[in-house]
């Protein structure tokens, strides 16, 4: 077959198919907690700390990625991203505790290798003046990923048994690998088989070091992605368990937190083009989600179904918005040549904030027994992160006042 022509539609398009796959296997734990869990015999709360496995286990790709980019090919990254997405699925389907693990492993380093392929194809191709935007509907396909599996997860599950979205996850992420196959005679054409003797397993987080806009954005990144994986697993049990939900009943309403999230990408991606001050608009949303976490707070007194809907579909806007701005400013501002590699080292922190943050949270409900309690508790740390914006946003008015 011949390779397809350097597109950056089709390059786009192929980038955030692969992001659904990895977030597809990553929203299969959180949304099914309820069934998982009476399944294998632990409390629902236990999905924080599968999750904080599956991202210890993406962190830790994180710090290779950016060479195995370099040194196969980001397009091959990309596949190899999917066919771990459907590795972890079929040793999720064997049903067992102690295989949960290495599911969660595998999905780990795929959303890890998906990022950072992306990552180099969509600068490599992508055109400055439409950036932020650019990046943010390619991390769209993460809040997509979850969307479709909160939505259609718990009917298949209540119709055939909790195996049938793992199945289809499945079927999707090897479809997906088989097709990005066709393109990467053209892709991978930059690809150095020589770049593991030129970089580092920490070699991402050194460079970011050295720069200290990069450095503060990164930080930043650990705290927006503790608050959104914190709002991303554990909207159902709340829902569910306190406010007297059903499974499919939450299970719709996180999928409007991913719609709106997903929306909230691309807005506020085409705002920070638009506006030219991306760091500003991270600000912004960053405060906005603080504020939502204490506005949780409230929600066990009664809210109208209508309200209700209004909130999630704001904390989802502002809680997962920053995430494509984030990936286009490390990537503008990355030394030549390195997109891949900083990538990885930036992700490092956001995986590390994930990592964190449902493990936290898990442990933060067992002793307060209140999930809307550990919300409000939450707050705090997306006003840390934004704190960490703030300096960000002043290094870079140092740095424009100094040149």
């Amino acid at each position: 077959m011949t390779a397809a022509a350097p597109s950056m539609t089709v390059v786009l398009v192929a980038a955030t198919l692969a992001q659904v796959a990895s977030a597809m296997g990553i929203a299969i734990f959180p949304v099914l907690a309820p069934q998982l869990a009476a399944m294998l015999g632990v409390d629902a709360s236990m999905v924080g700390y599968q999750i904080s496995i599956l991202f210890g286990a993406a962190l830790l790709a994180s710090s290779a990625v950016g060479t195995i980019v370099l040194r196969w090919g980001a397009c091959r990254s990309m596949q190899w991203s999917c066919w771990l997405a459907a590795a972890g699925m079929a040793v999720a389907l064997a049903g067992q505790l102690w295989l949960m693990p290495l599911a969660g492993a595998f999905i780990g380093a795929s959303n890890a290798l998906a990022a950072a392929g992306a990552a180099h194809l969509l600068f490599r191709f992508g055109m400055p003046q439409n950036r932020n935007l650019v990046y943010s509907i390619k991390q769209a396909g993460v809040p997509l990923g979850w969307a479709a599996i909160a939505l259609i997860a718990p009917w298949l599950t209540l119709t055939f048994s909790w195996r049938a979205p793992m199945v289809l996850v499945l079927i999707y992420s090897a479809a997906c690998a088989l097709w990005l196959g066709q393109f990467r005679a053209v892709w991978d054409d930059d690809r150095d088989p020589g770049a593991a003797a030129k970089t580092g397993v920490f070699t991402g987080m050194q460079v970011l070091w050295r720069y200290p806009t990069l450095r503060y954005m990164s930080i930043a990144a650990f705290f927006f992605s503790f608050v959104q994986l914190c709002l991303g697993s554990f909207t159902v049990n709340l829902l569910v368990q306190e406010v007297g939900y059903s499974l499919v009943a939450a299970g719709v309403m996180l999928s409007l937190v991913q719609v709106s999230g997903m929306c909230g990408r691309m807005m506020f991606g085409w705002l920070a083009d638009r506006a030219g001050n991306a760091i500003s608009v991270l600000l912004i949303t960053n405060l906005l989600a603080g504020v939502c976490c204490a506005l949780t707070l409230l929600l066990p007194v009664g809210w109208p179904v209508a309200l209700l809907t209004v909130f999630y579909i704001v904390f989802g806007l502002v809680a997962y918005g920053w995430n494509g701005i984030m990936h286009a400013q490390v990537a503008r501002l990355s030394p030549q040549g390195m997109v891949s590699v900083t990538t990885g080292g930036m992700m490092m922190w956001v995986f590390a904030g994930i990592l964190a943050g449902p493990s936290l949270f898990a442990t933060a409900y067992r002793i307060t027994g209140s999930y809307v309690s550990t919300y409000g508790g939450v707050a705090l740390v997306a006003l840390t992160g934004a704190v960490v914006v703030w300096v960000a946003r002043r290094s870079v008015m140092a740095q424009a006042a100094g040149s």
